[in-house]
């Protein structure tokens, strides 16, 4: 994904900060602000705030709800859409994928004239290593 090419499609300028927070972004499956703040203690910590509020609005990133009282997101792929399951136990996330799921809820929103942009499911319990 060439952010620069999003960031002008929106009409958004292409600054070294936002390509280079972008960057970090790529290399993480899940992070929460602080993760990024960590890597670049040279960028105000305000930047970093408004780059993500730009990629969430732009849909870049996505939103992903695991944890209380903290906002985490992913680079959001649309071509790769997946879930998320987390081990209450050891805290570990793991991914998958539903076709079936995707289908049952875009049916769902069209018997409801819903135009569906997207969907986010979270299961919480316990991993395979932490039920042993």
């Amino acid at each position: 994904m060439k952010i620069e090419e999003i960031l002008r499609e929106h009409k958004k300028n292409v600054t070294p900060e936002r390509v280079s927070i972008f960057k970090k972004m790529q290399e993480f499956h899940i992070f929460s602000a602080r993760d990024i703040e960590v890597n670049f203690p040279e960028i105000p910590r305000a930047s970093i705030f408004r780059a993500i509020k730009l990629f969430s609005q732009i849909w870049v990133l996505r939103r992903v709800s695991l944890e209380a009282c903290l906002e985490q997101y992913e680079v959001n792929s649309h071509t790769h859409h997946h879930e998320h399951m987390k081990c209450e136990s050891c805290g570990k996330i793991l991914s998958f994928e539903s076709d079936f799921l995707c289908k049952l809820l875009t049916q769902v929103a069209k018997n409801h004239k819903f135009k569906l942009r997207e969907h986010s499911i979270n299961l919480f319990g316990k991993c395979s290593e932490c039920c042993n």
